[in-house]
Parts: structure tokens; C-alpha cells; sequence
């Protein structure tokens, strides 16, 4: 244990004397960093992450409306606009650990504004699309865009939400979910008005309210301990940049920058790996029952209509549940990790009923609770974690980004297999059916590992000290050493 003596001087300082040498803390300047944690500006912070996914997740469901314009004018088959749209979301997830990356050398305002900017920018250019070459170029510019704030803001609302983090983070949520809810009326109603040209481009100037979200954010002290730590690291072994040479300048930025992709998180916890299965098998599941939901009622004997409210009544009950499990989670009734089990069983259970069920007040209501518990699993293993990763704060980071990016491959793979399901058997009970197992297995994945995340909640905080310079310590730390000593 380190040992700390501490001697007020008549200026306000304080001498922190241990092993590593003595150093001088300005008591009157020293900032506490908990003065924003669930109060004050935290709730700028939220409704700034709100707004950003608001359109974020807003443009998924907005391109489905353009979809059949997109064919007919620009003469695209079906294929060529889907794999367009696919590259669209599928490559923002899939560049999660990249995102990541940038968090350590960008700000969360810059890269919230910049992403705003370059989604819009790609907006206006597939409004302008004259063949699938171009409107691919605008897809993978949105793509960039759409990418830049996804690990930034779920970092934001960590850092200013302590003890309010489970609701939180499901409030961001749910305002992608309002989003995709609001926006794809919207935009019909205006491509019936202007054309889909105009339509995009009226689109393209609303999300430029991304960069407003962007500005309200601020950073926080603690985001940048672990940049502190690296730059000063680095600063003592190779020196300062004007005593390197210029190569030895782009190859440090180079090893920086893939340092901080995030996957050394897997070897300081390996348990990671199988959360990360579950929630890639997972989403998997949930997009199989988004996609095919609609046909699905069709085929029992529905109309389109009345598939249409089902599909809505799903939205309203993940809506619903991201709102509820937050709450519970930060009140101790529950924790993420029995949480995170729970939806799972209950989401397993839910598409498993289909089958069985062909009232129409039974199939509203497997389809209200399919929603709650499908579409409530992606905040609560946030939540999850930020409980496994309560000691590692840069850690939180590197996972946020691979959790994007295993679960860009159970989105991408989730519509196929459903499909192919379908193909094969000639109806969607089995498809379904294949779904439930799917998400039962990712339950399983879980369960049979109680006792690795125990003791991963059990670890003892890491001892720091010997990285940190000691000008950086808050005063609330040293107060709690000093009471120790």
C-alpha cells in the first residue's frame, strides 16, 4: 500500500509524499469530478445522447420508406438497393473498435458534430443519386457519419450517471426507438409532397440536429485519465515528439491508435467473450422476428393492416421495456447480469408461443411481449457491462466498441438465415421455432457461467497509483487514503 503524509502549506497546497517522489496539489483549484455525476448538466448529457440516437436510429427505419422510390427511379433491383442499405448500417457496427479508438483522440463533441455533418453530407448525396455507384458512395459517407457518436454517447451517459446509469442509458435508447417510430411517417408524407429527392434533402436537413446534441456535450475530467496515462507513458520511454523523428512520429500515432481499438479487453476479461456471443446470437434472433414479423402474420390468415398493428404493438413494448428494467436495475431489485438472463428467457419463450397461438388477442399479446423483452436486451447488457467493468474505465470503451461489432454480424445474418429458414420449410413456424433455440442458447451461454462472473464482480479495484501522476489524483480519493492511513 502506498503511504501518503499530508502537510498544508500557507498557499492552499498540499505535499503528497510517497515512494514515487513528492508532488503538490493546489487544494483551492482541484476539481471534484463528481460535481456533475446524476445532477445538474448530466441531464444536458441525456438529452443530448436522446436527440443523437433519435436520428441515429431513425435513418434505419426512414430508408425502408425509400426503398420502392429508389427502384423505380434509379431502376435498382431489390438486391442492389438492399446491399446498398446494408452497407449503410452494417459497416457503422462493424467499425465499432475504430470508434473506440477515436474516443482517445477525439473529443465526444467533435466526434458527435462530425458525425453529424458527414451523415448529412452522405444524405444529400444519394438525394442527388443518378445510379447505385453513387448512391454506394453516399451510403458508406452516412455510414461514417452515422458510426462517429456511437460509442461516444453511451461513454458520455456513463460518465456523468453513477447511480442513475441503468435508466438512464434505457432513456437514450428509447429515443432511437421513438425515432424510428416518428420519422418514417414523416418521410412519407413529405415524398408524397416533394419526391424522394426532396423528401432526402429535407431529411438530410433535419439531421443536422445531431450537431446540435453534439455541442450540449461536454467531457468529462475522468475521460481522459487513461489518454493522461498513455501520452505520459509513451512521453517517458520514447521521448517527446520533437526528439523523434517523423517516422518514428507516424509509426507511434499508428501503434497508439490500433492499442486503443479495444480488444485487449478480451485478455483482461475473458468472460467478455461469451456476453459478447450472447448478445451477437441475440440480435441475430431479433432481427429475424423485426424483418419477418408482418409476413408472418400474413401467412396465419391476417391482414396487412392488422400486421401492421402487431409490428406496432412490438415497438410499443420495447419502448416500454426500456423504460421499466432501468429503474429496477439502479434500485437493487435486480441486477444487469440477472437482468440480462431474464430478457433473454423471456424473449426465447415469446417467439417459441408463435406457433401455438392464432387468436388475435393471444398474437397481440406474445407480440407486446416479444417487444418488451427483445427490444429492452441491448441497454441492460450495457448495463451489464459497466458491472463487470466497474474497475476498468478505459475497458468500458474497448467493449462498447466490439459489442457493435459482433452484433453488426447477428444484424447482418439475422434477415438471410429467417429467410432461408422459410425457403426450406415452405412456413415461418419453423423459422420462428429456430429463432427461440437461437436465443435460448444465448441464455444458456450465461447461466452455465455464475460463478466466472462473481468473481468477476469480487475482483478488488487495481491499484493505479505506480501509472498515475499524482498531480492528477481528486480530491475525493486522497481524502478516503488519508482517512485510511
Amino acid at each position: 500500500m502506498v503511504d501518503l503524509s499530508l502537510e498544508l502549506s500557507p498557499r492552499s497546497t498540499t505535499k503528497v509524499i510517497n515512494r514515487y517522489g513528492v508532488t503538490y496539489i493546489n487544494m483551492s483549484s482541484s476539481k471534484r469530478p463528481n460535481q456533475h455525476i446524476d445532477s445538474g448538466y448530466s441531464w444536458v448529457i441525456l438529452f443530448a445522447a436522446t436527440l443523437v440516437a433519435f436520428f441515429q436510429l431513425g435513418i434505419a427505419k426512414v430508408f425502408g420508406v425509400f426503398i420502392p422510390e429508389l427502384i423505380e427511379q434509379l431502376q435498382m433491383s431489390a438486391f442492389a438497393v438492399g446491399l446498398n442499405f446494408s452497407i449503410a448500417f452494417g459497416l457503422a457496427s462493424l467499425l465499432g473498435p475504430v470508434w473506440t479508438a477515436l474516443t482517445y483522440h477525439m473529443s465526444h463533441r467533435e466526434l458527435v458534430v462530425s458525425g453529424g455533418v458527414l451523415s448529412s453530407i452522405g444524405l444529400i448525396g444519394a438525394s442527388l443519386s443518378q445510379s447505385s455507384v453513387h448512391l454506394c458512395c453516399s451510403m458508406v459517407l452516412l455510414s461514417i457519419g452515422s458510426g462517429l457518436p456511437l460509442v461516444a454517447k453511451i461513454v458520455s451517459i456513463k460518465d456523468f450517471f453513477e447511480k442513475k446509469f441503468a435508466m438512464a442509458n434505457g432513456i437514450t435508447y428509447t429515443g432511437g426507438a421513438i425515432g424510428m417510430t416518428v420519422l418514417a411517417p414523416i418521410i412519407e408524407v413529405l415524398i408524397n409532397t416533394y419526391g424522394w429527392r426532396g423528401a432526402m434533402l429535407i431529411f438530410a436537413s433535419m439531421n443536422f440536429n445531431m450537431c446540435v446534441g453534439g455541442t450540449l456535450m461536454i467531457q468529462h475530467e475522468r475521460s481522459h485519465t487513461s489518454a493522461k496515462q498513455d501520452k505520459q507513458r509513451e512521453h517517458d520511454t520514447s521521448g517527446s515528439p520533437s526528439q523523434r523523428s517523423w517516422m518514428d512520429n507516424i509509426l507511434g500515432l499508428i501503434k497508439n491508435f490500433t492499442k486503443n481499438l479495444g480488444f485487449s479487453v478480451l485478455c483482461n476479461h475473458r468472460i467478455l467473450l461469451t456476453y459478447l456471443t450472447a448478445m451477437m446470437v441475440h440480435d441475430l434472433a431479433f432481427c429475424g422476428w423485426v424483418l419477418f414479423l408482418v409476413s408472418y402474420t400474413i401467412t396465419v390468415g391476417y391482414t396487412a393492416q392488422v400486421a401492421s398493428f402487431l409490428s406496432a404493438l412490438g415497438g410499443g413494448g420495447a419502448l416500454l421495456g426500456r423504460l421499466v428494467a432501468g429503474p429496477f436495475i439502479d434500485k437493487g431489485f435486480i441486477s444487469g447480469h440477472m437482468a440480462f438472463i431474464i430478457f433473454l428467457v423471456g424473449g426465447a419463450v415469446m417467439m417459441f408461443c408463435y406457433p401455438f397461438v392464432d387468436a388475435y388477442w393471444l398474437l397481440s399479446l406474445v407480440s407486446l411481449m416479444s417487444g418488451f423483452f427483445l427490444g429492452s436486451t441491448s441497454p441492460i447488457y450495457v448495463v451489464l457491462l459497466k458491472e463487470i467493468l466497474r474497475n476498468d474505465e478505459s475497458g468500458f470503451s474497448g467493449s462498447m466498441g466490439l459489442q457493435y461489432m459482433f452484433r453488426s454480424v447477428g444484424m447482418l445474418a439475422g434477415g438471410p438465415l429467417t429467410g432461408w429458414l422459410y425457403d426450406i420449410s415452405g412456413n415461418f413456424y419453423f423459422s420462428f421455432m429456430t429463432l427461440a433455440g437461437l436465443e435460448a442458447i444465448g441464455a444458456l451461454l450465461i447461466i452455465i457461467r455464475p460463478s466466472r462472473f462473481k468473481k468477476c464482480l469480487s475482483r478488488p479495484e487495481t491499484n493505479r497509483s505506480a501509472y498515475l501522476d499524482m498531480k492528477d489524483i481528486n480530491v475525493a480519493t486522497l481524502d478516503t487514503q488519508v482517512e485510511k492511513v
